[in-house]
């Protein structure tokens, strides 16, 4: 007589499905395909949260860019992981719309045609349509950036795209060149109402269409960039005060640093010189001012000819949960480890735009269905 197959503790059984990665989703639906036992597990909320704490960071499963298309007014998702999430677009019409930020399971959109603010969630296609902000300073905004964030007290945001969250939008004016100024408001979606706005003048800007950057959250404060005539500055927005200050420029006079987590959590730039990817830190102790840079030396890791004349490498995305930057070269993505270092390639499809917006979420069994 055949023994009956031995039944693997549930002890066990979690041992073996935490440790399943999070950056390739198709491991839990294998998984959940061995037997009922090992889908219910999968499936259980209860799990699911001990699986994110385990893991601390949601995965990056893709970015998402501008196409600059009337006749795809959404931004485009480029899919990276296997099966990719069933992203959604909202239930809107509007004739374009730009990407923003994306952060914590949502998108900020600034909708053309009718002109405004949307909070998207792509896995369940909701939005939230934002109110005209009755306080902004007049004459209209010439360049305009802005940041969507969880607003739950004590959330670990890894799962925490249906919660109350807030916006920080910023615009500069510049209609009058001796009169440059930007100003920032910050919307919160339990109140349904935008606060006053703080306003700096931050000087002559660049002559350019794309001034204004991405945001960084790093503590209790937002950080964008601002090209200013002679350097990249940093616009700091103080979430608990709702004040807005302008800082001093990284070392790096480049149009092409980007935003990332510095030192300790901080504020940080960076930005690729020669074949190396260069890190400033903002030290808040004390004096202040920009520590000297960490260096990652890409040159045997990402793939391009040393020495052509058509190679370009820049830094056009950062995900903050993961602390990925990542670097385009040639039009192939790859991403740079804050912590380790290591880099590791991470998409062939050539980006339509100098910024792309990762989309950092858990995708497991008990999502489907939303």
């Amino acid at each position: 007589m055949v023994a009956p197959p031995r039944m693997l503790a549930e002890e066990v059984i979690g041992e073996i499905l935490f440790r399943l990665p999070p950056d390739h989703p198709a491991c839990h639906f294998r998984a959940s395909a061995v037997c009922k036992s090992w889908r219910a597990f999968l499936a259980d909320p209860a799990m699911l949260r001990l699986y994110r704490e385990l893991h601390a960071a949601p995965p990056v499963l893709g970015f998402l860019q501008n196409t600059g298309r009337a006749d795809n007014p959404f931004a485009r998702i480029i899919p990276t992981a296997a099966p990719s999430p069933p992203l959604r677009p909202p239930d809107f019409q509007c004739w374009l719309s730009l990407v923003l930020d994306c952060r914590h399971g949502r998108v900020l959109l600034h909708t053309i045609n009718p002109l405004g603010l949307l909070v998207w969630n792509p896995v369940t296609g909701s939005h939230h349509v934002l109110p005209d902000q009755p306080g902004h300073p007049e004459p209209p905004f010439s360049h305009f950036t802005g940041a969507v964030l969880c607003a739950k007290d004590g959330c670990g945001h890894l799962d925490c795209s249906g919660g109350p969250f807030r916006v920080v939008f910023a615009a500069t004016v510049d209609q009058d060149v001796d009169a440059v100024f930007t100003w920032a408001s910050l919307y919160s979606s339990e109140t349904g109402a935008w606060t006053e706005p703080a306003t700096v003048h931050p000087g002559a800007l660049m002559n350019s269409s794309d001034v204004m950057g991405p945001s960084l959250l790093a503590g209790d404060a937002l950080y964008f960039t601002l090209d200013l005539l002679n350097n990249r500055t940093v616009l700091r927005y103080d979430l608990g005060g709702g004040a807005l200050s302008v800082m001093d420029p990284p070392p790096l006079v480049r149009r092409d640093t980007f935003l990332v987590t510095g030192d300790h959590g901080g504020l940080g730039v960076a930005a690729v010189e020669g074949y190396s990817l260069h890190i400033w830190s903002w030290k808040a102790a004390g004096a202040g001012g920009w520590a000297p840079p960490r260096v990652i030396d890409l040159e045997m890791s990402i793939p391009f000819t040393i020495g052509d004349p058509v190679t370009e490498l820049k830094v056009i995305g950062f995900a903050e949960m993961t602390g990925i930057i990542f670097v385009s070269a040639n039009g192939e993505i790859s991403g740079v480890d804050l912590r380790s270092g290591r880099v590791s390639k991470f998409s062939n499809k050539t980006p339509e735009s100098n910024t792309i917006f990762p989309f950092e979420i858990f995708y497991t069994l008990g999502m489907q269905g939303t």
